[in-house]
């Protein structure tokens, strides 16, 4: 029997050092391949995490590699490595390889999953292709076009909300009261709800998304700490509190509507209206059905609800804010601003669907802000293959970012791409850059399918903002961009504003 227990322990012994050699070969062999990439020297266990601490470090790190004309870089998080990309070409090799967003153990939409399921963002392969199949009437122009009042009505009271706040200090931080007016008309808009987001009692649900972008980049940084584990943290206990807050709010909302006897009874269809309200979002969700006759279920929905109100507040939030912000420091390009938007409304103060298309350098400025500011900062990739990037090979299972901002700024595509320039972008004047280097909403066939949406929102809360007051820069105050999950000031962003007269 003695003689049988110690067999047992050896071979169990011996499977585990096979195992491990095995996997430490393989590992080696897989990952010597990405030791060419472009990178800076790093520590053999803690890789870059030493000087990469936060979403700032690691644009740091990338901007380094990018000036030296680098057009992907590598970063390890400890002994896992992290490749980017900054320059159209290779991004366009990257998307013709691979289409599938990053998942996997705290890839970044494995960890938006948790919050927003699998939704249009997150989701992949077929179910992405019947999602976007099923949502895409709602986007539809006739569909936008009759969002446009509502938008209006949103931009006053944000007005207003911003008006209210002059009179309490010098400067006025229009972040939040950003985030919370796109995140008003999100709410009327997709879900006709009945009330006010750019009230005082739902800033809950705007700093929980805040909070919530911070804590995905933090968890990114150290993809090998077991989800258990991080849980028993302060801050995975923080993480699920937020999840909580978010899911229940848009469920409550979802369940209020089911509630009403009009969308109980009878559900707006595609093509229908009704004198109370319009087709909006939630009814395509309800009715919608694919070529089998199959509609989308509670927990389907749910998840495209929650996908439609962060994407569709918190990244439109962070372009109006930074556009705000940039014309008191832009004081010349703001004057032009003005000029567009005073000749094209002329003593309105309500802006139609046929001015959204009559403005001519109101739509460049708004370009040069996300290229700037760049509201999403950075998407990934994963593939189950080897991908060849710029002559590079990338093992399978490797998370390849997209590195939107670094693009955005790289001096081999823009000229002077730290100067704010609105003029870059005229059709007879501009960079001669590629297509796939303003990608702002991303590019190729997972795109945003709401960036129309977010743009005529964008536009028409920002003439009306430009007509109503003037923008100066406050000096006692100095933004500190921070490139999470969207692109923040922690610092807050503080303008000092005159009414026009």
């Amino acid at each position: 029997m003695e003689l049988f227990a110690w067999t047992f322990i050896y071979l169990c012994f011996g499977f585990f050092a096979w195992k491990t050699f095995s996997f430490i070969h393989a590992y080696v062999k897989q990952y010597r391949k990405v030791l060419k990439l472009p990178q800076k020297k790093s520590h053999w266990l803690f890789g870059h995490l030493k000087e990469v601490k936060n979403s700032k470090d690691y644009m740091n790190y990338a901007f380094d590699l990018t000036k030296t004309g680098s057009k992907v870089y590598c970063l390890w998080t400890g002994p896992l490595p992290v490749v980017g990309v900054t320059h159209p070409e290779t991004f366009k090799q990257l998307i013709g390889q691979e289409h599938r967003k990053a998942r996997g153990h705290n890839e970044p939409y494995t960890l938006i999953q948790e919050w927003i399921g699998e939704g249009l963002l997150v989701s992949g392969d077929r179910k992405w292709e019947r999602s976007r199949k099923l949502l895409t009437p709602a986007f539809h122009f006739n569909i936008l076009t009759g969002y446009i009042d509502v938008m209006n009505t949103v931009s006053d009271t944000f007005q207003d909300k911003v008006l209210g706040r002059m009179s309490e200090s010098r400067s006025v931080d229009i972040y939040p009261l950003a985030c919370r007016a796109t995140l008003d008309a999100m709410m009327k808009c997709s879900l006709s709800f009945d009330g006010c987001m750019q009230s005082k009692e739902n800033d809950e649900y705007v700093e929980a998304v805040q909070r919530i972008s911070t804590l995905i980049f933090n968890r990114m940084l150290f993809p090998f700490i077991p989800v258990w584990l991080y849980y028993l943290t302060p801050e995975g206990r923080e993480w699920r509190r937020l999840i909580g807050v978010l899911q229940t709010f848009t469920r409550n909302i979802i369940d209020a509507r089911k509630l009403a006897c009009v969308m109980k009874e009878h559900p707006l269809e595609v093509g229908q209206s009704d004198r109370k309200r319009r087709l909006d979002f939630l009814d395509i969700l309800l009715t919608a059905t694919d070529e089998h006759g199959r509609g989308l279920d509670r927990e389907e929905i749910q998840s495209e609800v929650d996908t439609f109100t962060f994407e569709g507040h918190d990244t439109t939030g962070s372009a109006l804010a930074w556009s705000i912000y940039a014309l008191g420091q832009n004081p010349k390009i703001q004057a032009k601003v003005y000029e567009d938007v005073t000749a094209v409304l002329g003593d309105k103060n309500h802006v139609d669907a046929t001015d959204l298309h009559d403005f001519k350098y109101l739509p460049k400025y708004i370009k040069e802000v996300m290229r700037y500011y760049s509201p999403v900062p950075l998407i990934a990739r994963k593939s189950a293959k080897t991908l060849v990037i710029d002559g590079y090979e990338v093992p399978p299972g490797t998370r390849v970012d997209i590195n939107i901002y670094a693009t955005h700024h790289n001096p081999a595509i823009w000229d002077t791409p730290e100067m704010f320039d609105p003029e870059r972008f005229d059709a007879d004047n501009k960079d001669g850059n590629d297509v796939f280097g303003f990608i702002p909403f991303s590019a190729g066939n997972r795109n945003c399918i709401g960036q129309v949406f977010a743009l005529n929102e964008i536009k028409i809360c920002l003439a009306k903002f430009v007509k109503r007051f003037e923008v100066f820069p406050d000096p006692e105050h100095k933004p500190d961009l921070m490139p999470d999950v969207i692109t923040r000031s922690t610092t807050g962003l503080k303008v000092i504003l005159k009414e026009r007269s």
